[in-house]
């Protein structure tokens, strides 16, 4: 894959070129933020019923548990793109009717990007399978750093009844209380971030068609800004990825669906000499 797409409006392509940024927006404050609370309470879900049924991991399950309880999405941003160029569902969904643009983006400039800044651009998961085994994944990874139980399941289930609630009790206290707690609050904290994280990664299967990727940026360095929405501030922050050697990263525009196409065909390309960015490609969408 050699770029992903940008959907926006004509005073979009604006606040980039002026700024050399993309904006990405808070997680709480996204077009469709029920999409976001949904991503995070299924994985929240997943993760949190993994060990219900096993008894000789009670303390790490609860341990799970209680701390998802208080994952939130704090200080996390996202930014959208998607694989397809030139899409009417995207037209449709994330343009002004008759003033969309499609801004083509080189994949290795943003990946490079991201990775100077400790960010992620990761493409978003839609099979709910998929999505239950990445949850699972990280479950695994986080008890790989838990303090492990005094006894080993096959000494633990020779144990009477009485012998294996003793010993969940001990394990409980030992990784809440004593002295293996501050190992189990760091593996538990791991998890919490990861899971925060992964959670905007997570659609509805039926937006497929979307192929969507999403930079997620963590506790960014860039500078929180606000700007107006329908009936609040959204909060988000610029990545410059347009600046610099990351100039050429913007390729191509795709003008879509428009009633007067090739005066907005025309005006793009002055904007962008205007810009220095005379070699970005230019195109027309062919949907009416």
């Amino acid at each position: 894959m050699n770029r992903l797409f940008h959907y926006t409006s004509l005073s979009g392509i604006l606040g980039v070129l002026r700024s050399r940024s993309l904006w990405a927006t808070h997680a709480y404050y996204l077009n469709d933020a029920s999409e976001f609370f949904h991503g995070l309470d299924f994985a929240k879900q997943v993760a949190g019923g993994i060990l219900m049924e096993d008894d000789y991991l009670e303390a790490f399950g609860w341990a799970i548990r209680h701390g998802l309880e208080s994952v939130t999405a704090d200080d996390l941003y996202v930014a959208s793109f998607s694989e397809k160029a030139d899409l009417l569902s995207q037209w449709r969904g994330y343009c002004p009717p008759g003033a969309g643009l499609c801004l083509g983006f080189e994949f290795d400039c943003l990946e490079e990007f991201c990775q100077s800044r400790g960010y992620r651009l990761e493409q978003c998961i839609y099979e709910h399978d998929q999505q239950i085994q990445q949850v699972e994944s990280l479950v695994t990874q986080c008890f790989e750093r838990f303090p492990k139980p005094a006894f080993a399941r096959s000494d633990y289930e020779k144990l009477n009844s009485k012998g294996q609630v003793n010993a969940n009790i001990d394990y409980r206290l030992c990784t809440s209380e004593g002295p293996d707690k501050p190992q189990a609050d760091a593996a538990v904290d791991w998890l919490c971030a990861e899971i925060s994280k992964l959670a905007p990664l997570f659609k509805n299967e039926g937006f497929h068609e979307e192929s969507e990727w999403r930079i997620v940026a963590k506790e960014p360095r860039e500078l929180v800004q606000f700007r107006a929405s329908s009936s609040y501030l959204a909060p988000y922050i610029e990545l410059e990825m347009l600046s610099g050697v990351a100039v050429s990263a913007l390729r191509e525009v795709i003008v879509g669906p428009n009633p007067n196409q090739h005066r907005c065909e025309s005006s793009i390309k002055m904007l962008l000499d205007s810009f220095g960015l005379g070699n970005v490609e230019v195109k027309v969408s062919p949907l009416p």
